[in-house]
């Protein structure tokens, strides 16, 4: 079974700020929602997509992204979820 991080864990990663991380994975969540929504399906982001997006959108470098989200012992292929649905 496919391990889930509760959006909340995410609060006190940052990269370029504090709460950037967060900031960017409760958006994404709100986007998968409304992509979703009128059909039978639920995606979520990985913590993988989210440092791939957060790299694409801040222009910051992957690597140094991945390395705080390790450093901070983020499974790489772990949900983000709402944490109601995290647990």
């Amino acid at each position: 079974m496919t391990e889930k991080i509760g959006v909340s864990s995410l609060r006190t990663i940052s990269v370029l700020y504090d709460g950037d991380i967060y900031e960017l994975a409760c958006l994404l969540l709100k986007v998968h929602d409304a992509k979703d929504r009128g059909t039978n399906s639920k995606s979520r982001p990985t913590i993988n997509g989210l440092a791939k997006s957060y790299s694409m959108l801040t222009d910051v470098d992957l690597n140094r992204v991945m390395t705080v989200m390790m450093r901070s012992g983020l499974p790489l292929g772990a949900v983000v979820e709402y944490d109601a649905d995290a647990s």
